[in-house]
């Protein structure tokens, strides 16, 4: 403990204040660094707001009492990652923030008794297409959108008049959206706009992908080749995924891979067929006739008085008789069976299918010693099951040319990895953090290791250089005499001071004088071997006097 006094009090006060002040730096330094990596993490609450939002969202978040860093340019908010949900949830209540978009509020302002007919056509405008922004942004899966509304004017004694159109654009918050939730944000916006059709509403999202097309001039829908694409693609990764589905559940997650190409005719087909049944007669009409004609037949009588008399008498020597005939007819109308059977192909038949798959084997559990498992591979009773089940599962049809492959493959990496097992991450592991995190923590680093070498080392070593300049070996320059020869020569015998037959006081007087000498050469030689610290040394002492 003296030891350690004696040394500070070599130092002098402003060398152990120094050092004492570096030392504190240097630790809260070390100290900020190890609390930034053990504190909580920031995460992103909102981005591309502008600065009037930005302003009012730090107000929001200043009340209710929530710590937030901004980036350099002010556009994105930072707060700690488990009050993300709570300060969104908190901003949304307040209408914050509102993305830019402006909504029926702009008919708020009591502007509108100097604004001409085309300001308040604009701000209906403006404020339909905010309106609708808003409403698609709430649905689930939608982060914001942007819609631009065509509404033609209609003139007078106008012929032809132009039909209304709709172009919006979302930003997602997964990958994509469903044909489903895609139709109905186009029935939404054309049923809230007066005369929009749905097919005149085009959807993209924020990559550039076409999600909806509007209808060609001619009224035709008309899939483009894009459309054409997407719908393949989309197909093949439906297939896919049932493939998927069905073999991993037999040979286990991650071990199987598939692979679909689908052949598929997009053209749209009309056939009409008519057809005549000559053996299906049907009676269709029947119309029957019948007719009976009476004719009289005898000999000639000639004409006179005796004919008219009242009994008879003049005719009996006439001889006659009658004739008749009856006829029918029946008319019978058949009507031969015809059939007539239109039927439309809409495009996007599958004309042929290709699924190849590849499965891993078994891998034995790893040894008692870490050593690897063996490799198994599948067997061909096992293949031809998998590909049993491909087959029903994608609808397998021999006669359109569709081909099913299983073959069993090794995985990259798997072979002497046990099964099911992940690779566990070491103590330092830095993969779970963000570019940015990285970036900052090695930035720290380099901070702290170049205060340590250029500040702090050249200071404690200068320290120690004053210090042994300040404090020379007094007891080793008490032992040496003027002539370079050390104290003991001057003691007398039995090391008592003084020389054999010497008086007592003189000796003293003797060495004391040679002590003198020497520490006066001593101080002088580390003088001028270090005139800075010898100097530094002189003015604290007369600080310390003063």
């Amino acid at each position: 403990m003296n030891g350690i006094t004696s040394f500070f009090g070599r130092l002098g006060p402003t060398r152990v204040f120094a050092i004492l002040g570096v030392t504190a730096l240097i630790g809260a330094g070390l100290f900020a660094l190890m609390f930034r990596l053990g504190g909580e993490e920031k995460a992103l609450l909102f981005s591309d707001v502008s600065i009037r939002e930005a302003g009012e969202i730090t107000q929001r978040l200043d009340q209710a009492g929530v710590e937030y860093d901004l980036s350099p340019d002010g556009g994105a908010i930072f707060v700690p990652r488990s009050r993300v949900l709570d300060a969104r949830m908190m901003l949304s209540a307040d209408g914050l923030p509102s993305r830019g978009s402006v909504g029926y509020e702009i008919f708020d302002k009591p502007e509108a008794l100097g604004q001409t007919s085309f300001q308040q056509n604009i701000n209906r405008l403006r404020a339909l297409e905010g309106e609708l922004a808003r409403t698609i942004a709430s649905l689930d899966g939608v982060e914001s959108a942007r819609v631009h509304l065509v509404l033609p004017e209609r003139q007078l004694f106008e012929r032809d008049r132009q039909e209304p159109s709709a172009s919006i654009v979302i930003q997602l918050r997964r990958d994509d959206l469903t044909s489903g939730q895609v139709r109905a944000i186009r029935n939404l916006v054309a049923s809230a706009v007066p005369g929009l059709q749905a097919n005149r509403v085009t959807i993209l999202d924020e990559r550039g992908d076409l999600l909806a097309a509007a209808a060609s001039e001619d009224g035709a829908s008309g899939v483009a080749a894009d459309g054409v694409d997407a719908r393949q693609a989309a197909a093949e990764q439906r297939i896919r995924a049932t493939v998927l589905d069905i073999v991993e559940g037999v040979v286990g997650p991650g071990r199987a891979r598939v692979q679909v190409t689908a052949e598929m005719d997009f053209n749209r087909v009309t056939e009409t067929a008519e057809r005549f049944d000559p053996e299906g007669r049907v009676v269709r009409s029947t119309s029957t006739t019948e007719s009976t004609t009476s004719n009289a037949e005898g000999g000639a009588q000639a004409a006179s008085a005796s004919a008219n008399i009242p009994d008879g008498a003049g005719g009996a020597g006439g001889a006659g008789g009658q004739a008749q005939s009856e006829s029918a007819q029946e008319t019978v109308n058949y009507e031969i069976s015809r059939t007539t059977r239109t039927s439309v192909s809409e495009g996007g038949e599958i004309k042929r299918l290709s699924v190849a798959v590849a499965v891993d084997g078994t891998t034995a559990p790893a040894g008692e010693n870490g050593e690897p498992g063996a490799y198994t591979p599948r067997t061909e009773e096992e293949l031809q099951r998998i590909t049993a089940l491909v087959r029903a599962g994608v609808g397998f049809n021999q006669e359109r040319g569709d081909t099913v492959e299983v073959v069993n493959l090794p995985f990259a990496g798997r072979a002497g990895a046990p099964a099911g097992e992940a690779e566990a991450g070491g103590l330092f592991d830095l993969s779970a953090l963000s570019p940015m995190r990285l970036a900052e923590v090695g930035a720290m680093l380099i901070a702290a290791l170049a205060l340590i070498f250029f500040v702090l080392r050249p200071l404690i070593a200068g320290l120690v250089r004053g210090n042994r300049a300040a404090g020379p070996d007094l007891g080793a320059a008490a032992l040496t005499g003027p002539d370079g020869a050390s104290a003991p020569a001057l003691l007398g015998p039995g090391g008592a001071p003084g020389t054999p037959g010497g008086d007592t006081a003189a000796d003293m007087a003797r060495i004391e004088g040679a002590m003198r000498a020497s520490t006066t050469r001593r101080v002088a030689e580390v003088v001028e071997q270090h005139p800075e610290e010898s100097a530094q040394l002189i003015r604290t002492w007369l600080s310390n006097a003063n």
